[in-house]
């Protein structure tokens, strides 16, 4: 089997051997085409089954385990069958019909998993039963670091409990955390938000599920995250296998699972630094609820304008109110205005 470059590359970003500039050139080829994304998600998937198995910490060169893969799997194909001259690869040739032949992937998942099977005996771990309970209050947001090492930053009115007691590393969250997670494929990590679980096989991403707004959001800074639904509709959505820059949303009121518009990574957790942004094409309603949280403050707004989508926007807390909420009222032709109790009245003829 001679590997190709995505293929080297797709191997170096499942070792966590990839550098940036390498990253970029993956994630080009990875969004060049469909067939491209889901190459590398089933990649991604068959090395999670794998990587479940054990965690375990030696010196691997990456040509010497190709090497050894390619031995195995050019061995297994001469029982039976004639070997072939040409050797499966991962390359995706576009403007025309794509026949992927992952035989390859399916005995190298194997072979893995025997690696790792016999790294688990010599190298296994344990944690120790563990739990914690971490809330915050109104303008206060906090850095933790769980039991397993693992970091979070929750953000403000957002309440996260942690448990190991088995397998998994169980978290419940309701509002708002960047996660930073530490590796240990034994112990999966998941991340319960109402109807939402959000897995782990990656390293650091952001969740939002505060229980007044109507979607929560997965967004990927790096690594990459599985998001599922734990509904109990027979036509419940496809698990979503996230990316860095990728955005998974659920839908409280209909129960859809869905990728969103990519975000820039840096943009990921810029609520850390006191910073909100919002991309082009989001809806009002989506924006009304997180600005009342970011500046404490009461807005109500024509139903006929929620629909409205607004341009990219970038606030900063120390940004008057008044000069955010025309940053998001001017560009859909609405106005807005400050009662006397301090509510917001924002209002306007409406869209298209």
């Amino acid at each position: 089997m001679e590997s190709t470059l995505q293929e080297d590359l797709i191997g170096k970003y499942l070792s966590g051997e990839l550098t940036p500039a390498e990253q970029g050139d993956l994630m080009s080829w990875v969004d060049s085409s469909p067939e491209n994304q889901a190459v590398f998600e089933e990649m991604i998937q068959l090395w999670s089954l794998t990587d479940e198995q054990a965690e375990y910490d030696f010196p691997v060169k990456l040509s010497n385990a190709w090497a050894v893969l390619d031995q195995r799997i050019d061995n297994s194909t001469t029982v039976g069958t004639q070997p072939s001259t040409a050797k499966p690869s991962l390359q995706v040739v576009h403007n025309q019909p794509t026949i992927r032949n992952l035989n390859w992937v399916g005995s190298a998942a194997a072979a893995i998993a025997v690696l790792v099977f016999a790294a688990w005996w010599i190298f296994g771990r344990e944690i120790t039963p563990q739990s914690m309970a971490v809330s915050t209050t109104l303008n206060e947001s906090r850095s933790i670091t769980l039991p397993d090492s693992s970091k979070v930053v929750l953000n403000e009115n957002s309440n996260l409990s942690y448990s190991y007691a088995g397998k998994n590393r169980e978290v419940q969250l309701v509002g708002e955390a960047f996660f930073e997670v530490s590796k240990n494929p034994q112990h999966p990590f998941i991340i319960h938000t109402g109807e939402v679980q959000t897995k782990v096989l990656g390293t650091s991403f952001n969740v939002r599920a505060y229980p007044d707004e109507e979607k929560i959001k997965v967004s990927v800074k790096t690594g990459t995250v599985e998001v599922s639904t734990t509904s109990t509709n027979p036509n419940k959505a496809k698990p979503l296998i996230l990316l860095p820059g990728k955005t998974g949303i659920y839908n409280n009121q209909d129960a859809t699972l869905e990728k969103a518009l990519d975000v820039a990574t840096e943009d990921v957790d810029t609520w850390k630094q006191g910073i909100l942004v919002f991309e082009s094409g989001i809806r009002l309603s989506e924006v009304i609820p997180t600005i009342e949280k970011f500046y404490d403050i009461t807005i109500s707004t024509d139903l006929k304008i929620l629909n409205c989508t607004i341009t990219r926007v970038r606030f900063t807390h120390e940004m008057p109110k008044d000069t955010a909420l025309s940053l998001i009222t001017l560009p859909i032709s609405a106005k807005f205005n400050k009662d006397k109790d301090g509510t917001y009245q924002i209002s306007g003829k409406g869209c298209n």
